[in-house]
């Protein structure tokens, strides 16, 4: 893995990897399955041709990640293009809102390839006032099927994601950034407040766009809870310059959900280390390194813990949520058989 962060990091390292690539008997297959698994096969393509390495990469290999990145570069080009549709209807209609997390950061022109960036859904926070006026302008503007609601992973944060059929990107309409239980740690008044407008798109503060990467990250997807990174948004970082920030850095370093990332990425990334770090987040460092060491065993662990967080979810929710017991008991318990 600290091949692949060397690779992907912005600091001045080609000398050294061009010795490295020379040298040594590089484990190719076993960069493309980890690149591949943080889901940054094209930011590597474009990070090994930006530093001039290519050559130096076998050529199947080169012509397969060519190939990738070319993939993703249409994809990401028609995805821009449907945000820019989007971004005009929402804007004619008056609706408060800003693009959020990959889009974004595709919309902002963040990467100099815009194959670099591997893209999900289309994430837009929009006032909370206006969030459901907002779903049937979408709905009116060919958004017509609106997926079903995942109760055993609904947190709340955003409606059913909305398809345009025949469009690669789906819709997905935030009230919220953050898991409710921890949405405080985000304003999202200021971050409509503090947006900037970059080709005709509204995308989040440099500020913004950093905490949200890495919060979303943290909370939503758990990884505050267990211990682990992922380099996808390490990336986000590094090309928003957090490395050249300290102040930011510095606020970061001081909760301890973002500090715990900085403290993990840290691992590989000497540039993202955390001026000051807690016993909680020098413990994640450590559990992460031993599953790195101990692959078998650290598979067992995460898995174990991930099953019993799940279940734990499912349970509050149940507990909590008349719609959900009323999908369960209809959908998994009542549900006749044939």
């Amino acid at each position: 893995m600290q091949l692949i962060a060397d690779i992907l990091s912005f600091r001045q390292n080609q000398d050294t990897l061009s010795k490295q690539f020379k040298e040594s008997n590089t484990d190719w297959d076993k960069v493309v399955i980890i690149a591949s698994h943080h889901l940054m096969l094209p930011a590597l393509y474009c990070r090994l041709k930006d530093k001039g390495l290519l050559p130096l990469i076998p050529p199947d290999l080169n012509v397969y990640l060519e190939e990738i990145a070319s993939i993703n570069r249409g994809r990401n080009e028609v995805l821009l293009n449907e945000v820019h549709e989007i971004s005009e209807i929402l804007t004619r209609e008056n609706i408060n809102h800003v693009f959020i997390k990959g889009t974004a950061l595709l919309a902002s022109d963040t990467f100099k390839d815009h194959a670099e960036r591997m893209i999900g859904d289309i994430d837009i926070l929009v006032a909370e006032s206006q969030i459901y006026a907002a779903f049937d302008i979408m709905t009116n503007n060919g958004y017509t099927q609106s997926l079903e609601r995942d109760y055993e992973s609904d947190t709340g944060r955003h409606l059913q994601r909305q398809v345009f059929p025949g469009k690669f990107g789906a819709i997905e309409l935030h009230s919220e950034i953050l898991h409710y239980t921890y949405k405080h740690l985000i304003n999202k008044q200021q971050v409509l407040i503090n947006k900037r407008i970059i080709n005709g798109i509204s995308v989040p503060s440099l500020e913004d766009f950093v905490k949200i990467s890495i919060l979303a990250l943290q909370i939503n997807d758990k990884a505050h809870l267990m211990g682990y990174l992922q380099f996808k948004t390490v990336y986000d970082c590094l090309v928003l310059d957090l490395a050249n920030k300290p102040n930011l850095v510095k606020e970061l370093s001081e909760k301890k959900h973002s500090q715990s990332f900085l403290q993990i990425s840290s691992i590989f990334f000497n540039e993202l280390t955390p001026t000051e770090s807690s016993k909680y987040s020098k413990f994640l460092e450590r559990y992460y390194l031993f599953r790195l060491e101990h692959p078998k065993l650290g598979y067992l662990m995460y898995s174990s813990l991930y099953l019993s967080k799940k279940n734990f979810d499912r349970l509050r929710v149940f507990l909590l949520n008349k719609h959900y017991r009323a999908y369960i008991l209809k959908n998994k318990i009542f549900t006749k058989k044939i």
